[in-house]
């Protein structure tokens, strides 16, 4: 979604896209689903990783480096993508993705099959137990809607710290941090 880009281009990376970076460190391969405009694929690129995109806005990935290996135009939920897709991966990277997807369950029981034993998946997403969500909803009953951030119009699920890695666990993935 470009408008993710637009917040890029003001803010750059966010700590939580940085923390990512750092875990995944230098010449790894990485599966990135829901790249946007590419800003991550660009650092993983400039980390000397080699970075397979699946993003299904296509402005978005019209913007994406040449230097990926392969971008798939077309959405994770799609069950043509896993076809497509590489069994290389040291890292299959999902940064605020899981909550737009009509069915999350089924992308992560697929995901496993993607990869290989030793790969990890790393997932980041806004926790709607947060204060700032909690005090909104007690000073002022308010739930409203926006066009980015943790009420963002597409979002389709909601997780919690507690949520997320019962979601992982039920569906074959092991947590090792959180």
């Amino acid at each position: 979604m470009i408008i993710y880009d637009n917040i890029f281009k003001k803010y750059g990376l966010s700590p939580t896209q940085q923390e990512i970076l750092k875990i995944v460190g230098q010449g790894k391969t990485i599966l990135e689903i829901g790249s946007s405009t590419g800003y991550m694929t660009k650092a993983f690129l400039d980390q000397n990783c080699i970075v397979d995109v699946v993003e299904e806005d296509s402005k978005a990935s019209a913007k994406i480096s040449k230097k990926a290996r392969k971008v798939f135009n077309q959405s994770i939920e799609e069950e043509k993508i896993f076809n497509l897709l590489n069994n290389d991966y040291q890292y299959i990277v999902m940064a605020d993705v899981l909550e737009h997807l009509a069915n999350p369950e089924e992308v992560l029981q697929k995901l496993l099959k993607v990869g290989s034993s030793p790969t990890k998946l790393l997932i980041s997403l806004p926790n709607v137990a947060c204060w700032a969500m909690r005090k909104q909803l007690f000073f002022k009953g308010d739930f409203e809607y926006q066009d980015s951030g943790l009420l963002d119009k597409t979002h389709l699920h909601f997780y919690t710290v507690n949520t997320l890695p019962k979601t992982l666990l039920d569906n074959g993935w092991k947590v090792d941090n959180l």
